[in-house]
């Protein structure tokens, strides 16, 4: 499974460039894999590699995973603020990812923007489809 060189290979991307949006926005310690911790400040990122698919191909091999980032802020604003930092960041990303190559980094979709009740924050959420051969 290539999850976690995935995950690795997206805090690399993240912590990369300490000037980026997204990285500003979440005090460069705020993005998360699968869940945050307990009581986070805001705003905060977690993301998911939620489905992985083997696909081989004569002798070549090809991964495909998706992976959903879901950006939580205290207001639509804000939340809205993150998600375009979210797709500045990682559309058409080339993610450094060992023993492979990063074919493409796609956004598949955004779901804009929701409260969630009762917890009164906003959630927004951001998929990609991330295709790598292995070298």
């Amino acid at each position: 499974m290539a999850t976690g060189i995935i995950r690795t290979g997206i805090y690399s991307m993240f912590t990369a460039d300490n000037s980026a949006a997204l990285y500003t926005d979440l005090g460069g310690d705020r993005l998360y894999f699968v869940e945050a911790k307990v009581q986070p400040t805001f705003p905060y990122c977690v993301f998911k590699i939620f489905d992985e698919i083997y696909d081989f191909e004569f002798v070549e091999e090809f991964e495909e995973a998706f992976i959903q980032f879901d950006y939580f802020g205290i207001t639509a604003n804000e939340c809205d603020d993150g998600l375009i930092d979210i797709k500045t960041m990682f559309d058409y990303a080339t993610l450094t990812i060992s023993g492979y190559t990063c074919l493409k980094m796609e956004r598949e979709s955004v779901f804009d923007p929701e409260k969630n009740q009762p917890d009164n924050i906003w959630i927004g959420s951001v998929r990609y489809n991330l295709l790598m051969q292995k070298n």
